[in-house]
């Protein structure tokens, strides 16, 4: 009996799905991986201080004995208006300098959260200023008695900061990072907490709640110091210059 001839045309097509299977399976792959952890990599420039006048005069003064310092708080709003719109990546303190650097971040999808909930005929450009950023900081009025620190109480007074000059913008593929310095940052015993306070900057009104706030200090919260490295180090020597 003879064997049966076997069918090219089915051998290639059997080869041609399993290629494309392995293709889609790697493809898979490599968005999760790209997806969880690439995407998620700032812009070089959001990852390190940059040099401003004040700061640079305290690199003067303490040259590479200049610290910072970070808490571990809140990084994503989760309130039910605004979950996951906006995020703090990164908010270093510098307390000699007397300066804070914080980097808000947001998604492509919060930019059409922004046009829904402003009623916006366009959505808001990628890439632009569209926030206004402030530094809101919680003081004790009666640093002698801490048992009145709670939320509402008239012994609890607001100091609201703007940032210095314009905010650092940059953009990747999924996310815009916007880089705000603020300085004259001092805190003293009598500060409790302060929080990245952000509106759209089409209807800024300090009265009414932010369309987001991030806590970047609490004084109860473990600090994180860290010196500066290379890379800060040569732009602070190389400022002005």
């Amino acid at each position: 009996m003879a064997k049966p001839r076997k069918s090219y045309a089915l051998w290639i097509t059997l080869w041609v799905l399993r290629g494309l299977g392995v293709a889609v399976v790697f493809s898979v792959c490599a968005l999760v991986i790209w997806r969880s952890f690439i995407s998620n990599i700032p812009p070089s420039a959001m990852d390190e201080l940059q040099p401003n006048r004040p700061l640079a005069e305290a690199f003067d003064t303490h040259g590479e004995a200049l610290v910072t310092f970070y808490q571990e708080e809140g990084t994503m709003t989760r309130g039910e208006h605004n979950y996951g719109y906006f995020g703090v990546t990164r908010a270093v303190f510098v307390p000699e300098a007397g300066q804070l650097q914080v980097v808000v971040r947001y998604n492509n999808s919060t930019l059409t959260a922004i046009q829904n909930d402003k009623g916006l005929e366009q959505k808001p450009p990628k890439g632009e200023k569209i926030l206004d950023v402030t530094l809101l900081k919680v003081v004790d009025l009666t640093p002698e008695d801490t048992s009145d620190n709670l939320d509402g109480s008239p012994n609890l007074g607001k100091v609201r900061l703007q940032p210095t000059g314009e905010p650092l913008i940059e953009t990747t593929l999924l996310y815009t990072y916007c880089l705000y310095t603020f300085d004259g940052v001092t805190l003293d015993d009598g500060t409790i907490a302060a929080f990245a306070d952000i509106y759209y900057l089409g209807d800024v009104d300090y009265n009414a709640e932010p369309y987001g706030t991030l806590r970047v200090y609490h004084v109860e919260s473990t600090k994180i110091y860290a010196s500066l490295d290379g890379d800060e180090i040569e732009a602070l020597e190389n400022y002005g210059k």
